[in-house]
């Protein structure tokens, strides 16, 4: 009963991925924001699906497509069971067969779909922890290590596996290989400790990509055993209109009104780049606009834009809060960094633009804006803060100065006083906390405010 009625809120915020595009697409890069109606999805598969379309191991066309419920064709099957090779094959176990065959008959039944996971696991030279032998029954294997499920009507498997069914497999199969491995991307988690309380503090990349899922299996029962979630912002549940609203002009003007002639022929000539209608940024303020510029560059042959914002790490365990019906708590929250964004002042906003602007228009501009998110994004999956760190340091222009100040300084300040009062509750309470690397990763910032107030502040490895 609490699984439908969860899944009766999801539904309402559906899109692209499992659950809630819409939401950060507004929230991000409002020039393509757009609200998609409510996926085709069972509430059985929805928390596993949460899970395996980070890990890339299929196309999320698959959700538009309207197609989750119906017989997997051999195209998408074979695409699948690709797509989950290449994830197992970054293990680096060592292969058996360079390539595998599969299935490709009209109909593919969930017998079909189980035996050629467990061919495609077994193609690997596992250690003894998968336990799995020359002696082991392909179905009774998968069924033992909770690969398989069935239902009442027990397993079967001579009926036609569907998309939905076959993914959830797969994803499953991913889980399992990479835990029992000791694999999964490593982050950036503090534990902070007061008394019987316990606070897991993990730095978030808001575009993440494949190679950051799964997680390490501590990072998520960190999570699994927290009574809390705390966010910077609730990009899900919270009031995206008000950031909208102060994102655009609501008195008739355009940007056209309030920059110089020369910053909007600069604006044209970055859409005129990126191949983007002329007007797309009309209806925008200056600092919207430098909001969504580095989000635009970020599409390469392998990651797009929306996975990328799908695969946010705080919009991951936001999803995850929601299915757990975990209590969600907000340090800052949208309206206040709506305010901070929106109330600095207009030449202030044209000059933030103008730097913005120029960087990305320099030759392979956009490129090495897009090289320096995916070189922290890799540092994230490899856990090394001091990796991280210089990247901030050198690249990210982390320093003195008032934009800095505006964005960190501050609120690094109020966030470990925030932080400080629910360590401080008596009682005992284990919470989950996901707040921008930057934050963490910074001297003078969230970590060092807690460990100046008396904490034990430990970084998890």
């Amino acid at each position: 009963m609490k699984l439908n009625k969860r899944w009766s809120k999801l539904t309402r915020l559906a899109g692209t991925g499992a659950l809630s595009l819409a939401l950060l697409l507004g929230y991000v890069l409002p020039v393509h924001g757009q609200t998609p109606a409510a996926l085709p999805i069972s509430p059985w598969s929805v928390t596993t699906l949460n899970e395996g379309e980070k890990y890339g191991i299929f196309p999320l066309e698959w959700y538009q497509e309207s197609s989750f419920q119906q017989s997997i064709p051999a195209d998408k099957f074979i695409t699948l069971m690709e797509g989950t090779a290449k994830k197992l094959d970054l293990l680096g176990l060592k292969k058996k067969n360079a390539s595998l065959s599969f299935p490709t008959d009209k109909v593919i039944t969930r017998e079909a779909v189980i035996t050629s996971l467990y061919k495609l696991m077994a193609n690997y030279e596992l250690p003894a922890a998968f336990e799995m032998t020359g002696d082991n029954h392909p179905i009774d294997y998968m069924k033992k290590k909770g690969l398989v499920k069935g239902t009442s009507a027990g397993l079967e498997l001579n009926q036609p596996s569907t998309v939905e069914q076959a993914t959830v497999m797969a994803s499953r199969l991913v889980e399992f290989a990479y835990d029992t491995v000791g694999g999964g991307a490593e982050g950036l988690m503090w534990k902070v400790t007061n008394g019987k309380n316990t606070m897991y503090l993990l730095g978030s990349i808001h575009m993440g990509i494949a190679d950051m899922y799964p997680m390490q299996k501590d990072i998520r029962e960190a999570y699994e055993e927290s009574d809390e979630l705390w966010v910077e912002a609730d990009i899900i549940n919270g009031d995206t209109d008000y950031m909208t609203q102060k994102m655009v002009y609501t008195d008739g003007t355009t940007l056209k009104d309030h920059v110089s002639a020369e910053t909007y022929q600069k604006v044209q000539k970055l859409l005129t780049k990126l191949q983007l209608p002329a007007n797309s940024f009309d209806a925008y303020k200056p600092f919207a606009v430098s909001l969504s510029v580095p989000t635009l560059g970020y599409v390469d042959g392998e990651t797009d834009v929306q996975f990328a914002m799908l695969s946010g790490i705080d919009r991951y365990f936001l999803t995850k809060a929601m299915l757990d019906e975990k209590p969600i708590n907000e340090l800052e929250g949208i309206k206040l960094q709506a305010d901070l964004l929106s109330g600095v002042p207009a030449e202030q906003q044209e000059k933030e633009l103008n730097i913005m602007l120029d960087s990305v228009m320099a030759e392979k501009g956009l490129e090495e804006s897009t090289k320096l998110l995916k070189d922290m994004q890799t540092e994230w999956v490899e856990g090394d803060l001091n990796g991280f760190t210089q990247i901030m340091t050198t690249h990210g222009d982390f320093g003195e100065g008032e934009v800095n100040q505006r964005l960190l300084g501050e609120r690094d300040k109020n966030m470990a006083i925030k932080l400080a009062e629910v360590l401080e509750k008596k009682g005992e309470t284990t919470s989950f906390v996901v707040v921008g690397a930057a934050h963490f990763s910074m001297k003078g910032m969230v970590i060092d405010h807690l460990r100046a107030k008396g904490y034990d502040v430990q970084q998890l490895k």
